[in-house]
């Protein structure tokens, strides 16, 4: 018996490579840039960064929920096109205003517009034929775009600093040329649509979403609580080295990013719905196990058995999530979900700071908690 090779549509690649160097830009700008340079220089403050970070994450869960509604407005090309152009000019006008802490603010807000679009054309291509695969290959390019964007950035910054950030704005004009070779992209409507009629359709969508939303809205604040106490956990309650703590974070990634794309396949052969009760159960059973865990070598154990977690829970999720919208709501739908995701990874980090002021170890416990209710919520939730 011969396994089938995967092939990529074309169409749909350069629209990955466009997702990737999208998300490279962004962790390069957001996640190392800033939060380095604050550390380490003097241009802004870490409060300035933390304000600037905030923002553009509020920003990214708005444009989610507004960005449907405009591709079906004014065309998916005009809207990519503008996205685009707000993620350069953010990238260009830090430096040319001297690394005004306003500007800093100002761009990171325009980089949280500009990012999201492409998301959500990937997203609805992604609902149709093989939507495991191609959710699979989707995170797969995240997870490497981000990766990357923050690896390489921390490198290129030691080596040469103003090479490391002129090179962000450069990779946001390869990403639009990339957008531009894959194809047409018709929106379903282009006509304009009164407040009240988006108003009315948005409650139409909230209603057909409602099993969506609660797992939507848990999965990423579940995630988001471990962001900011992860270090803290690792370092101070299971008494790593910071050598240790990069170590784990790198087989973590890598065990993640290889096996997103074959399990992508799998999900495709299996009930989507089944593989990611699976995942959200088997990830809160071994992040609970962490907590009481003092051998170094069952703690590696554990998070890549996580990360395995991880690559069955996050593309089964988003395929059973493209079961329930409709291909005449893709786009609205996919946004309106994506500024549900965004708003838990801006609620996320805030609860797991609140509980780590008493135990860094409550708050994985309850991050924990979370995932095995919503395997059981979706057990008996069809």
């Amino acid at each position: 018996m011969t396994q089938k090779r995967l092939k990529i549509d074309k169409k749909f690649f350069f629209l990955l490579i466009s997702l990737m160097l999208v998300e490279y830009v962004r962790a390069a700008f957001i996640i190392s840039y800033l939060p380095v340079q604050a550390a380490v220089g003097t241009q802004f403050n870490l409060a300035l960064v933390g304000l600037a970070i905030s923002l553009h994450y509020i920003s990214d869960a708005f444009s989610n929920f507004q960005a449907g509604f405009l591709m079906n407005r004014f065309g998916i090309k005009k809207i990519i096109s503008v996205s685009f152009t707000l993620i350069f000019l953010s990238l260009i006008v830090v430096p040319l205003f001297q690394f005004n802490g306003f500007v800093i603010i100002l761009a990171s807000i325009l980089l949280g517009f500009g990012a999201c679009p492409i998301w959500i054309v990937l997203l609805a291509k992604a609902s149709s034929g093989s939507r495991g695969t191609n959710m699979g290959l989707i995170y797969f390019y995240w997870l490497l775009g981000m990766a990357s964007g923050v690896i390489v950035m921390n490198y290129l910054m030691n080596i040469n600093l103003s090479v490391s950030y002129w090179l962000l704005p450069v990779f946001v004009v390869l990403a639009f040329f990339s957008f531009r070779l894959s194809g047409d992209h018709q929106a379903l409507e282009n006509t304009k649509q009164p407040f009240k009629e988006m108003f009315k359709k948005t409650l139409s969508i909230l209603k057909k979403s409602r099993i969506i939303l609660p797992g939507t809205l848990m999965q990423s604040i579940s995630l988001g609580m471990l962001i900011p106490i992860l270090p803290t956990f690792v370092l101070q309650h299971l008494k790593l080295s910071y050598n240790q703590y990069t170590l784990l974070l790198i087989i973590a990634g890598l065990t993640a990013g290889l096996l997103m794309m074959p399990v992508g396949r799998l999900i495709d052969h299996f009930s989507p719905r089944l593989l990611f009760i699976a995942g959200f159960m088997w990830f809160g059973f071994t992040l609970i196990s962490t907590a009481f865990s003092t051998s170094i070598v069952v703690i590696y154990i554990l998070v890549v058995s996580m990360a395995i977690a991880y690559t069955f829970f996050l593309p089964a999720w988003n395929s059973f999530v493209a079961t329930k919208i409709t291909k005449e709501d893709q786009n609205v739908s996919w946004g309106i979900i994506s500024s549900f995701q965004g708003v838990g990874t801006m609620l996320g980090p805030i609860v797991g700071s609140l509980l780590a002021s008493f135990n860094a170890s409550i708050t994985v416990i309850i991050s924990a908690s979370l995932f095995i209710l919503m395997g059981m919520l979706y057990l008996i939730v069809k």
